[in-house]
């Protein structure tokens, strides 16, 4: 099992450096485009995280990036507060190994349902 980041400060290239400064652009840009790319917020949250999780920054200075991230996009505060849920729990998909678009596994359920049993009971009244 993969060990969390210690809590001693990142250690960044140059390279890596101007990565965390472009995939920030990236998803500031992502959040504020009207209407909002949910792919390419997503997959720049993903990305972000990673490459972040790499030079072994912790996942609680993450989160507040990426919520410092929400906030320059300013938007509506019913809005905002959708977002940032919606981007941290992108980032705990991506810092602990799980990316899909259905954590809970809710969308395997519901197209178990309709191939299954529901599918044969429509059929078959």
């Amino acid at each position: 099992m993969d060990r969390l980041p210690s809590a001693r400060a990142a250690t960044r290239t140059v390279a890596q450096f101007n990565n965390a400064v472009d995939f920030r652009a990236v998803i500031v840009g992502a959040l504020t485009a009207a209407p909002v790319d949910e792919r390419a917020l997503r997959d720049g949250v993903w990305t972000y995280v990673r490459e972040e999780r790499e030079v072994g920054v912790a996942p609680g200075l993450v989160i507040l990036a990426l919520t410092e991230m929400v906030e320059e996009a300013r938007m509506q505060p019913e809005t905002a507060l959708q977002r940032t849920r919606q981007v941290i729990l992108w980032c705990v998909e991506s810092f602990f190994g799980h990316l899909g678009d259905d954590a809970l596994g809710r969308e395997t359920a519901r197209l178990s349902d309709a191939s299954g049993r529901g599918a044969r009971t429509r059929a078959n009244p």
